[in-house]
């Protein structure tokens, strides 16, 4: 009697690997789908830490008492770019906003400085490229913000008119 050889015909290889290709076929666009997924999320986190920092610049700004800083300009043009806003907040305390030399954007609430350290700083954003800020008129104020994150950079710029300056 004939032993039956062990192993797999050329055919059964050939179905398992047909039926092994249709599985990976239909699995690889998963995973490229999640990591399209991922970085799109990334992005929009991105698209929202801006939004936060403008909105929190400009609701601190808005309701001030007076613009300190930059200067106002001469004559009916536009003030010159600077690196920093000095203002009095709605109870009248001196705030700054800049950037720190951790490329930080930080908001100071001058009149709480306790001695030399910086306590009572509240950071506003992370990696940021440039702030500028500049003066127009007695009461409006113009800032521009970029920052990078995830390889791309953002940038938000607004103008704000002071509410309660007669």
């Amino acid at each position: 009697m004939y032993k039956k050889a062990k192993g797999f015909t050329i055919i059964e290889i050939l179905v398992a690997i047909a039926v092994l290709s249709l599985v990976l076929l239909f699995i690889i666009p998963v995973f490229s789908y999640s990591r399209r997924a991922s970085s799109t999320m990334n992005r929009l986190d991105s698209y929202h830490d801006v939004r936060r920092v403008d909105q929190e610049i400009a609701s601190e700004i808005k309701f001030g008492s007076a613009i300190l800083y930059p200067p106002r300009p001469a004559g009916s043009d536009a003030g010159e770019w600077h690196s920093q806003i000095v203002y009095r907040n709605s109870i009248n305390q001196t705030q700054v906003i800049f950037v720190n030399e951790k490329d930080q954007l930080m908001m100071l609430n001058y009149d709480e400085i306790l001695g030399s350290y910086l306590s009572s700083a509240r950071l506003l954003g992370s990696n940021i490229k440039a702030f500028a800020a500049r003066r127009h008129g007695n009461s409006v104020i113009e800032y521009k913000l970029s920052f990078e994150a995830e390889q791309r950079e953002f940038a938000v710029s607004n103008r704000i008119a002071l509410m309660n300056v007669f």
